[in-house]
């Protein structure tokens, strides 16, 4: 997919967004519900409140869909959303727990909330660059850099040679690195959008 296109199409879902187009909201809750899961993980370390966060910034961006008019607004709101709700969280579990009188506060992660982001967006566009290379070289990539498994192990399972592996590797990294250049771009643009002051 062409650069040109690529912005196209995401500029293209951002506007049937903005216009109440709910087939729209459907593929921005695809692209982005994962990693924004992910993002409140990092930070609550509780998957079914980060999982209830992640689903209820879709339903208050979805309520004011008409102030929204590009893919980033909306990528920028989201994560925006999820990490105010989940600092809210933590505030709230943290004055309930020095009510109750425990022991011990929620034991809080080292990562900062930039690092938080910039891997959940990097999980995003793996994810989703995934889907746009062949079956293939998708299914090797998967199962030696997310499964874990050995060039032997994969040719023996998927019963082809092990050359034959290596090859829909370097095959499948090689789209892969192509298909990645542009969200990584964006990627960028977004830290620099959320993290540094407006001017």
């Amino acid at each position: 997919m062409k650069a040109g296109d690529y912005c196209t199409g995401m500029e293209s879902y951002a506007l049937a967004f903005q216009q109440g187009d709910e087939k729209a909201l459907a593929f921005f809750y695809s692209q982005f519900h994962p990693a924004l899961a992910l993002y409140a993980y990092r930070l609550l370390e509780n998957r079914s409140i980060a999982e209830e966060i992640a689903s209820e910034a879709f339903v208050k961006i979805w309520k004011m869909h008409w102030k929204l008019n590009n893919y980033h607004a909306i990528q920028g709101y989201l994560y925006k959303t999820v990490r105010r709700d989940s600092m809210r969280t933590l505030k709230q579990e943290r004055k309930r727990t020095e009510i109750l009188k425990e022991a011990q506060l929620p034991v809080a992660t080292n990562d900062t909330p930039f690092e938080n982001l910039v891997r959940s967006e990097v999980y995003r566009i793996i994810h989703s660059a995934l889907k746009d290379i062949s079956p293939g070289n998708r299914k090797v990539l998967t199962m030696h850099y997310l499964d874990g498994k050995t060039t032997g192990e994969i040719a023996r399972e998927l019963h082809l040679s092990p050359s034959t592996i290596k090859t829909q590797k370097t095959k499948g990294l090689e789209a892969l690195r192509k298909t990645l250049l542009r969200p990584m771009f964006m990627l960028i643009y977004l830290l620099l959008k959320i993290f540094l002051p407006s001017q």
